[in-house]
């Protein structure tokens, strides 16, 4: 609810924060990559990426001038371009996070068969935020 709180004046870790996030986007009544999008999603990746959508859901904001949540969770994004230092590449991003971003519903086969291409949809977000936003 603190929109101006510094996270940088704070002791918190890299982790804690990562966790938070984590738990935030775990407690949203639909994930922030809405289940009618994920299937599209992953018929366009299956596609060969070809009718990627060029854009996300609204999602409400606290007000005009704070980010969406994709565009925070994109924001993350400058972690990734410190990679030779963190070790956090894009790649290991959407390993960390696809699951909390996409929740797919593991009771079904398909959902099983398709992590790599859920993961591979996040990674494709966290390369192309430019694109996106």
């Amino acid at each position: 609810a603190d929109h101006g709180l510094d996270l940088a004046e704070k002791d918190f870790t890299v982790n804690t924060v990562a966790g938070a996030m984590k738990s935030f986007f775990s407690e949203l009544p639909e994930p922030l990559v809405p289940y009618t999008m994920q299937v599209e999603l992953v018929e366009a990746h299956s596609e060969y990426a070809r009718g990627v959508p060029t854009h996300l859901p609204p999602q409400p904001s606290p007000s005009p001038s704070k980010f969406t949540p994709y565009q925070l969770v994109c924001r993350h994004v400058s972690v990734s371009h410190n990679h030779r230092v963190n070790l956090m590449t894009s790649e290991n991003l959407s390993i960390c996070f696809w699951p909390t971003l996409m929740r797919p519903d593991f009771s079904t086969m398909d959902a099983l068969t398709a992590t790599r291409t859920y993961q591979t949809i996040i990674e494709l977000f966290i390369q192309q935020c430019p694109f996106f936003f």
